[in-house]
C-alpha cells in the first residue's frame, strides 16, 4: 500500500519543499502534545481516574466537535493576518492548556480545570485548522494537496498512535502519575511550534490583500448565510456532511461509557478502542485515499467512502450487543479505514467548490457547521443510550449504534446524487476552481 503511495512523487517547487519539510518536522512533535488532550484519552482519565458523570463524558467526547462552532470567527480574526505568525500563537496557547492539565488536583476542582483546558484546546485547535486549511490551498496545487496533505497526516497519525499506544500501559501500571506525561508532551509541543515558525507560504501577500479587500466587497460572498444561499451545491455539500457527521459523533460518547464503565476495560483496552485502532488503521489507509482524492471530485469520494462508515456502525452494533471487545475492535478497524479517508475530505473537500479568495470562508463555514453538530450529537447519543434518569426514561440502549449506520447511510445516498448533479451539469471537473501553481 506505501509503495503505490510512492508510484506518483510529490512535485514542489523548492520554495515550497522547504516549508514541507518543517512541516513534516511540525509533525512529528506537535501532535505528541495535541493527542494528549484529544477526546478518546481524556474521556477515559477522565472515566477512570477522576470518576466523572455520563454528562462530563459526553461534554469530553463533544469537545472536540463543538469547539469548530468557533471556526467562522477565527476565520475573520485572522482574515489579513500572516497566517503562520497566527498559528504560532494558537499553538503556544494550545500547549499552555497542556499545563493546565499537568498541574490540575484530582477533585472536583481537577474536573473543571481538565474538561476546561480540553475544551479551549480544541477551540485553538479549530483555529490552527482553519489558518493551515488556507496555508495548504495555497502552497499545494489541487493534484498534489491531497498527497501532501496525505503524507503530513500520515505523521501525525503516527505520533499520535505511538504516543497512545504508550499511554494505555503507562496509566495502568502509574494511573496517578499521568501528571508527567502532560508536561512532556508541553515540551515536544514546543518544539513543533518552533519548526512550524519557519515554513513560509507561496503568494501569502497577494492571499491577504484579497481577504483585506473581500472584507468590503460588498459583491462577494464572504459571510456565512450569503455564501450557503448562493452556493447551492456547496449547499447541498453540507447538508450531507452535516448528517453524515451527526452519524458519527452520535456513537463516540455511548461507546466511551461502554468501554470503560460497563465492560470495565483497562487503560490499554480502553484506549486502545477510542483513540489507537482508527489512527493506526487510518494511518495505513491514508496513501489510498491520497491517491484517489487527488483524481476525483470529493462528492464522489465521500458517497463511496460512506459504505465504510456505515459498515463500521453495524459491527459496533454486534459488539455493544453482545458486550464483545473483539467485535468492537473490528468495528473500530473498519472505521479507521473510513477515518482515513475522511479526514482528508474533511480538510480538503470545501476547495471543490470555492474560489480561490473565499477558501477561508468556505472552510469556516464548513468547520462551523462540524461544531453545531458536535455540540447536538455526543448528549444526543448518550441520553438515547443510556436515557434521562430524571424523566423516568431507560434510553434505547445498543440501538442508539444502529440509528447511527441508518444517518450515515442517508449521507452517502446524498453525497451521491450530488454526485450525480454535477455530473450532469458539468462541474464535476476537480481543475475548474483552483488553478494549478507554481
Amino acid at each position: 500500500m506505501l509503495n503505490n503511495f510512492q508510484l506518483e512523487p510529490l512535485t514542489l517547487s523548492p520554495r515550497v519543499r522547504k516549508s514541507f519539510k518543517f512541516e513534516q518536522l511540525t509533525e512529528l512533535t506537535l501532535p505528541g502534545a495535541l493527542v494528549l488532550l484529544e477526546g478518546g484519552i481524556v474521556a477515559v482519565i477522565a472515566a477512570k481516574i477522576y470518576e466523572v458523570s455520563p454528562f462530563t463524558i459526553s461534554l469530553i467526547t463533544a469537545a472536540p466537535m463543538f469547539a469548530n462552532l468557533s471556526s467562522f470567527l477565527w476565520n475573520l480574526v485572522s482574515s489579513g493576518k500572516a497566517k503562520v505568525a497566527f498559528a504560532n500563537v494558537l499553538q503556544i496557547c494550545s500547549i499552555i492548556c497542556l499545563l493546565l492539565v499537568a498541574i490540575a488536583p484530582i477533585n472536583e476542582i481537577g474536573v473543571v480545570i481538565l474538561v476546561s483546558s480540553m475544551i479551549v484546546s480544541r477551540i485553538l485547535v479549530s483555529g490552527l485548522i482553519t489558518v493551515r486549511s488556507v496555508i495548504w490551498s495555497l502552497n499545494y496545487d489541487r493534484n498534489n494537496r491531497a498527497k501532501a496533505t496525505g503524507r503530513l497526516q500520515m505523521i501525525a497519525s503516527l505520533i499520535t498512535v505511538l504516543v497512545s499506544s504508550m499511554i494505555g500501559p503507562f496509566l495502568d501500571a502509574n494511573p496517578e502519575q499521568f501528571v508527567w506525561v502532560y508536561l512532556l508532551g508541553s515540551l515536544v509541543g514546543l518544539a513543533g511550534t518552533l519548526f512550524f515558525s519557519r515554513v513560509q507560504v507561496l503568494g501569502e501577500a497577494s492571499q491577504l490583500e484579497n481577504e483585506i479587500k473581500a472584507k468590503t466587497d460588498k459583491n462577494l460572498a464572504t459571510g456565512f448565510m450569503e455564501i450557503i444561499k448562493q452556493d447551492r451545491y456547496f449547499r447541498r455539500y453540507q447538508y450531507s456532511m452535516f448528517t453524515a457527521g451527526f452519524g458519527n459523533m452520535l456513537i463516540e460518547a455511548p461507546l466511551v461509557f461502554l468501554v470503560t464503565r460497563q465492560l470495565e476495560a483497562s487503560y490499554t483496552t480502553s484506549i486502545m478502542i477510542t483513540m489507537v485502532i482508527p489512527f493506526a488503521v487510518s494511518l495505513v489507509a491514508l496513501p489510498i485515499w491520497a491517491l484517489y482524492l487527488d483524481r476525483v471530485h470529493v462528492a464522489q469520494f465521500r458517497a463511496r467512502q460512506s459504505i465504510l462508515w456505515v459498515v463500521a456502525q453495524l459491527l459496533t452494533l454486534v459488539g455493544a450487543y453482545f458486550g464483545s471487545i473483539a467485535w468492537l475492535i473490528v468495528g473500530r478497524f473498519i472505521m479507521g479505514i473510513a477515518r482515513g479517508g475522511g479526514s482528508l475530505a474533511w480538510q480538503l473537500g470545501h476547495n471543490d467548490f470555492a474560489k480561490p479568495d473565499q477558501l477561508s470562508a468556505y472552510m469556516g463555514i464548513h468547520v462551523t457547521l462540524t461544531g453545531v453538530r458536535g455540540a447536538i450529537a455526543p448528549f444526543l447519543g448518550m441520553s438515547l443510550y443510556i436515557g434521562i434518569p430524571a424523566l423516568g426514561w431507560s434510553g434505547i440502549g445498543v440501538s442508539v449504534f444502529l440509528i447511527a449506520a441508518i444517518v450515515s447511510a442517508c449521507a452517502g445516498v446524498g453525497f451521491y446524487r450530488l454526485y450525480l448533479t454535477l455530473q450532469r451539469v458539468g462541474l464535476i471537473d476537480i481543475n475548474r476552481v483552483t488553478e494549478k501553481q507554481a
